[in-house]
């Protein structure tokens, strides 16, 4: 809150400053009706005209009470209710949104609902990141609307919440159009090729995870720390531009320990499509251990600005360097004097440059803002679109390269929107990543923070809530990939993200059966990667929320649970095919997925979307197949591709039972 409190006192000289050429009307508010004969009429708006800037609560709610508000500057007596907040963590504020009119208005009352809580509400003119003061209401009135006259041309208004202890129920806004109003268009989706399911089926790993646990998937998002390739905290390691790193081996543990470049090579040659995270921060960048979780802006320079990013950008590059595609020359490689020189080896096309920095546990000095992440994105990508330099961010380094998005720690898409206008007004419309990528757990309080118990995906509502973001991606963000990249359930049973037992399905069984609904479900709201939490424990012992999420047990013991099983059955088998469609069941207890592969064989999958122990008996599917012949796959604890039986076909159609544990019918043939 330091830059705020300093910035209220030039702020009211410029309001001052624009008052005096501007012709701006800053006259203190009132709450006697001011409507003059030529006034401007109120304008709508809609929940499409704004732009919360914070991703956090919901902006619109200074808008959504407009029929109740009626007409406060002709003397209203309304008394809004509902009023933006995004609860009482200060690392979000000041809150800021922005209305944008859809044109050029002649601006000339705007009129504040004051209430509860005191401090300055300040409204701005002008263009995204380009805001000059309009006005300041220190709401130090009640129950009142605070009406104040305006004389200012805009298209775009911006408002900031300055702390959590305001309230401003609504805003009521009037003026005359300078212009034609330009209508909202929305695009058409833009569909692509996702994965086949064998690709699709990821999981979150550690490079001292055996290969033979990990080829459970044909994905996996590896958690690889910045500080391992640069110095490993070491106070004697150079600092940027003079760092050098270290990958074969890394500086993790002092050296010789952990060689990548072998690691990656290993995984490529099992199939496996790996995305190293590239998380935390580096000693000589933060200072000490505390700060070590911080944003990778350099300290005292401002977050939202790509070129407080070199430091990790260059690192960024030096990564695309060695695993990409292309050959750098090797003037231009900052390695360590152990380290072999080399460039081009074609092991990665995936990077993705954090890990959660959106989470609300870090303090500010670790929460980064859509707009500050935009800008690093902006650097890690492309070095700013080269402004920062050629030696910057992976494209840089390999034009084929994919930057991922770091792993937001929810599904907000008010999020991913503000980083939009951001790219919109910064980068000529170039959103800085090729993978939008998001976390999310499915329990009680759908959320990471409040949930008490895990609940089923169905009833979390996991796939529209995908669907949400894919659908939005298709039509604002086209060609980019979204995935999924942390989802899952604990086994403990005092885990406050425990899949409960039900019925005679222990822990572990409910955690397979949900993990592998869970896929499912993302495959159909048309994630194109979707990657579980994690693949091992971290502590069987521990009832801390996401220490019991693996397929397997804990290091060293690596004992499958049912659900490694069971992902690895549903890799196996649906190997080489993608979603096709939900076939109706005429059954709500009945949910039936049909894949397809690009020879014409398929697969349904048949489960009830429930959590209370259901199961059909019998069920006679709708036709499935042109052959006579199907194949049951039941999936079973020990075996990889579960257990195979044959089914009779009559009339295409087959009798199963369906119950909450799924099952999988192959075909040679496809029904049309």
């Amino acid at each position: 809150m330091k830059k705020w409190r300093y910035w209220r006192p030039l702020a009211f000289i410029a309001i001052l400053a624009t008052a005096c050429s501007c012709g701006a009307a800053q006259t203190p508010p009132s709450s006697a009706p001011a409507a003059g004969a030529n006034a401007g009429g109120k304008i709508v708006v809609r929940p499409s005209m704004v732009v919360n800037e914070s991703a956090q609560g919901d902006a619109f709610a200074l808008f959504d009470e407009q029929a109740l508000a009626g007409d406060p500057r002709a003397g209203s007596k309304a008394e809004p209710k509902t009023f933006w907040t995004a609860g009482w963590n200060k690392i979000y504020y000041p809150l800021t949104a922005f209305v944008d009119l859809g044109a050029e208005y002649q601006m000339t009352d705007i009129c504040v609902y004051d209430t509860t809580g005191v401090g300055d509400f300040h409204i701005e003119s002008g263009t995204p990141f380009h805001w000059k003061p309009l006005l300041t209401d220190p709401l130090n009135h009640y129950q009142t609307w605070n009406i104040h006259p305006v004389d200012v041309r805009a298209r775009y208004l911006r408002f900031t919440i300055a702390d959590p202890g305001m309230q401003v129920p609504e805003i009521v806004l009037y003026g005359k159009p300078l212009g034609p109003i330009s209508a909202v268009k929305i695009p058409a989706p833009t569909p692509h090729l996702r994965p086949t399911m064998d690709q699709f089926i990821g999981t979150n790993a550690f490079i001292d995870d055996p290969l033979d646990k990990m080829s459970v998937a044909g994905y996996v998002r590896e958690y690889h720390n910045w500080s391992w390739d640069s110095g490993d905290g070491n106070a004697g390691a150079p600092a940027y531009p003079h760092n050098l790193d270290a990958f074969n081996p890394s500086s993790a543990a002092g050296g010789n320990f952990w060689f990548f470049d072998d690691y990656y090579a290993k995984l490529k040659k099992a199939g496996i499509t790996v995305c190293p995270a590239i998380q935390g921060n580096v000693k000589w960048l933060a200072g000490d251990d505390a700060h070590m979780n911080d944003k990778a802006a350099a300290p005292g320079q401002d977050a939202a600005d790509p070129k407080s990013y070199a430091a990790h950008a260059d690192h960024l590059f030096q990564f695309a360097a060695r695993y990409g595609a292309a050959r750098v020359p090797d003037a231009l490689l900052k390695l360590a004097a152990n380290q072999p020189r080399k460039s081009g080896l074609g092991l990665l096309s995936y990077y993705e440059n954090q890990n959660e920095p959106d989470g609300w546990w870090r303090g500010r000095e670790g929460y980064s803002s859509p707009y500050e992440l935009a800008a690093q994105c902006s650097a890690d990508d492309d070095g700013d679109q080269k402004r920062m330099g050629a030696t910057f961010g992976v494209k840089n380094a390999d034009p084929g390269a994919k930057l991922v998005l770091s792993g937001l720690a929810g599904t907000n898409l008010d999020y991913i929107k503000a980083m939009k206008v951001w790219a919109d007004w910064n980068r000529h419309g170039d959103f800085p990543a090729d993978v939008i990528n998001l976390h999310h757990y499915s329990n009680n309080a759908a959320d990471q923070k409040s949930g008490q118990v895990g609940v089923c995906p169905e009833a979390d509502g996991l796939k529209e809530k995908m669907r949400a973001i894919v659908d939005y991606c298709s039509r604002y963000l086209p060609g980019r990939e979204v995935w999924l990249t942390e989802f899952g359930y604990d086994t403990h049973p005092a885990s406050v993200q425990r899949a409960p037992a039900i019925g005679s399905a222990s822990a572990e069984e409910v955690q397979a059966r949900w993990i592998v609904r869970s896929y499912l479900l993302l495959a159909a709201a048309g994630v194109d990667r979707a990657a579980q939490y994690m693949l091992r424990d971290v502590n069987p012992a521990d009832a801390t929320q996401f220490s019991t999420s693996g397929l397997v047990t804990q290091k060293g013991e690596w004992r499958p649970k049912p659900a490694w099983y069971y992902t690895y059955t549903l890799k196996n088998r649906l190997a080489g095919m993608r979603f096709d469609g939900e076939v109706p069941s005429g059954n709500p207890k009945v949910w039936i997925y049909r894949f397809r592969s690009s020879a014409g064989k398929g697969a349904y999958v048949l489960w009830s979307p429930t959590a209370e122990n259901a199961a059909v008996a019998a069920f006679r599917s709708p036709k499935f197949t042109l052959s006579q012949a199907a194949t049951l796959v039941e999936f079973a604890n020990g075996e990889t591709n579960g257990k195979a039986s044959p089914l009779v076909v009559t009339h295409g159609s087959v009798s199963v039972d369906v119950s909450e544990y799924p099952v999988i019918v192959l075909v040679d043939a496809l029904a049309r």
